[in-house]
């Protein structure tokens, strides 16, 4: 799932971690299959997609080290991710859950295993 999101030919302007925190909101594993995906995990896709986009651009984007915009301003994004980033953590979803991280296309993918199916 996680490759076929960042393959700019299926869908333009998703990048790693807007990926990990989609998938998250979405509930779906970041190791299924896009073709096992259905009609329903599409649609949950496509909504958690648009709605991180458009939270990380009120935010200003995501600063993790040196990323600032054209103005210098720097993004807050990064103080809401629910996945991204926090390997270790309890899931702030699931009672129990705890994201794992593991590499998928040379790119760090973060998920609750509890949770995302």
């Amino acid at each position: 799932m996680k490759a076929g999101l960042l393959d700019q030919s299926v869908v333009a302007g998703l990048g790693n971690i807007y990926v990990c925190e989609a998938l998250w909101r979405a509930r779906v594993s970041p190791k299924r299959l896009c073709a096992n995906a259905g009609p329903e995990r599409a649609e949950r896709i496509a909504v958690a997609s648009r709605q991180v986009i458009e939270e990380a651009i009120e935010a200003g984007g995501s600063t993790l080290r040196d990323y600032a915009a054209a103005d210098g301003a720097m993004g807050y994004f990064q103080h809401r991710f629910d996945a991204y980033g926090r390997e270790g953590e309890a899931c702030r979803r699931c009672d129990g859950g705890v994201i794992k991280r593991t590499v998928q296309s040379n790119r760090s993918t973060f998920y609750c295993p509890k949770c995302q199916r």
